[in-house]
């Protein structure tokens, strides 16, 4: 600790106790969000996923009949501020900070938030995605196969979707099993994957997969169990 002011110590040492924040803000700031943060605004969530991470730790702690260690500065000195077992709780808190920044990316990417809200009516809205992202982070089945038409081009493809873009800039989309049609003619060709991007304006989808109505889907599960008696 030669060499080192007091406020050096000081910063370095929150800058460990923030470590577990951090983690969590740089996965968040990776994965999660669209565009990259601001560095106000890293370290914002940095700071707010610092304290629930530590909040989260301390009700394990409870709830353990475990006490979480608190900081004297004033009996230890600065170079003591992290105390051996808060240094553990430290490591604790980092690995429940990966876990926790995981469920958020999960949260996120599906929008479980916003489906909660709209499945309640309290709101219509998307949150801040648009209707895009809505619809290929669905879990329905009617996001996984689609019809691309380029009126322009004259030409149809038609496949599963394996991947999509998240951002505004460009639409891309990766296709498995891509039947290609072209033109009138009904000419086709058949690729096992296929990349397209176009403009938001340029780009038409159609999903073309319905689902069954009840009656029918009672209507198919009665002949499977007709034909399998061992079904339930």
């Amino acid at each position: 600790m030669e060499g080192l002011t007091l406020i050096d110590i000081i910063l370095v040492q929150l800058a460990i106790i923030f470590l577990p924040g951090l983690i969590w803000a740089q996965i968040d700031a990776r994965y999660a969000v669209k565009r990259k943060p601001r560095p106000i605004e890293f370290f914002i969530r940095a700071f707010l996923f610092g304290v629930s991470t530590y909040l989260v730790t301390y009700l394990g702690y409870a709830a353990f009949g475990h006490t979480f260690s608190s900081l004297d500065v004033d009996s230890v000195g600065p170079a003591r501020i992290l105390l051996d077992d808060f240094v553990d709780e430290i490591l604790i808190s980092a690995a429940i900070a990966f876990a926790l920044a995981i469920i958020w990316i999960y949260v996120s990417t599906y929008r479980l938030l916003n489906r909660l809200l709209i499945w309640s009516r309290a709101t219509n809205k998307y949150g801040d995605e648009d209707v895009w992202d809505f619809m290929f982070n669905s879990s329905q089945g009617e996001s996984e196969y689609v019809h691309v038409r380029d009126f322009e081009k004259g030409m149809t493809y038609t496949g599963w979707v394996s991947a999509f873009s998240e951002t505004e800039k460009l639409r891309e989309l990766l296709l498995r099993d891509v039947i290609v049609y072209t033109g009138d003619s009904g000419e086709s060709t058949a690729v096992p994957l296929l990349y397209l991007a176009r403009d938001g304006a340029e780009i038409h989808i159609e999903f073309p997969y319905r689902r069954p109505r009840r009656r029918e889907e009672g209507r198919v599960i009665r002949w499977l169990k007709k034909i399998n008696p061992r079904m339930r």
